[in-house]
């Protein structure tokens, strides 16, 4: 085999090897194309479900919110219209059917406020 020959070949060998070189390039340039817009697609999902996660939260929250305005509105409005011997009447009559629902109530109170207590005297002795 000539020296040309040897050179035409070697020529022939690092052209299929530059191709092979491109056509890997555009394989990886397209497999990354594809990893771009499925990781965009999964961002644009998660955003989608922290909004509506946040709006349905909010929703709860405000009816939440809006149940316990309603119960101090009309506990505010029955404070209005009664004086304060009525009350107390009413109070013994919730209790007298209740007795068991107000001792649990009262104890609960007491713990809370024994707690509140017992934390505030470790706070100045500290």
């Amino acid at each position: 085999m000539s020296l040309t020959e040897t050179a035409t070949r070697a020529g022939e060998t690092l052209s299929r090897a530059q191709e092979q070189v491109k056509d890997l390039g555009r394989t990886a340039v397209e497999k990354l194309d594809e990893a771009r817009v499925g990781t965009a697609d999964a961002l644009e999902s998660a955003a989608c479900s922290v909004r509506t996660t946040g709006r349905d939260g909010a929703r709860k929250i405000e009816t939440i919110s809006e149940r316990a305005a309603g119960k101090l509105d009309s506990t505010a409005q029955y404070m209005r219209g009664q004086d304060v011997g009525r009350m107390l009447g009413n109070f013994k009559l919730a209790i007298g059917r209740n007795p068991g629902g107000f001792l649990l109530l009262a104890a609960g109170i007491g713990f809370l406020a024994g707690s509140a207590l017992r934390r505030n005297n470790s706070q100045k002795t500290a």
